[in-house]
């Protein structure tokens, strides 16, 4: 079905301590800016009305103080992408948080979701990655429902990476404890130093859904 969407505000999400002084220059490794697409990883979930809740507003609250708690450990996400792709300025600029109410029911999206319009439930396009690593969309349906859009930059974060850090945001947006916070080491550089790719052209091909 077609989507309207509903800009609502749109907020920047910081870490909420500090990151240290000699983390602050993320190098990126062989693997993340000489071959990984100029894409980002998406992914929209989706969650039904929760009646325990007393409004979408608390939730979209809380999940940006726990949003906020949990860049301080995968702080490159709250930099910004510098140098033709080669680092990440962890300087905690923050994480831009839109929130954004669609005019139907989760249900009718669910029973006929046509991929093209999900992509308005992301804060990015998808490819043509810009200066910013990371995304969220929260989305609220007229039911109460919502659909949480998220975008890693592919440049700071692979398929595993991406499902690791929303795996840490959602254990410890339930939780509230602290070792649900997962203390990671980004140290890919070291592992997989830049190479010299004189020759190689990366090519991507576009699909177009119909």
């Amino acid at each position: 079905m077609m989507l309207e969407v509903e800009v609502i505000s749109i907020e920047i999400i910081k870490p909420s301590s500090s990151t240290p002084d000699h983390l602050r220059h993320h190098k990126l490794s062989f693997l993340d800016y000489q071959l990984a697409p100029p894409v980002y990883n998406h992914m929209v979930f989706f969650y039904p009305c929760d009646h325990e809740i007393n409004s979408v507003e608390v939730l979209s609250d809380h999940l940006k103080q726990s949003l906020c708690d949990v860049l301080t450990c995968f702080y490159p996400l709250a930099g910004r992408i510098k140098g033709n792709a080669t680092f990440v300025d962890c300087d905690d600029q923050g994480v831009p948080f839109m929130e954004a109410t669609v005019k139907c029911q989760l249900s009718q999206l669910l029973e006929n979701p046509i991929p093209a319009q999900l992509n308005k439930l992301l804060l990015f396009e998808l490819d043509g990655v810009q200066e910013l690593p990371l995304g969220v969309q929260f989305n609220s349906f007229d039911c109460g429902g919502v659909g949480i859009g998220a975008c890693i930059s592919h440049f700071v974060g692979d398929a595993l990476s991406f499902f690791t850090f929303m795996r840490c945001w959602a254990a410890y947006s339930a939780s509230g404890e602290a070792q649900d916070l997962m203390r990671v080491e980004f140290v890919s550089d070291t592992l997989f130093p830049p190479r010299n790719l004189s020759g190689y052209q990366l090519a991507i091909k576009k699909v177009i859904n119909k």
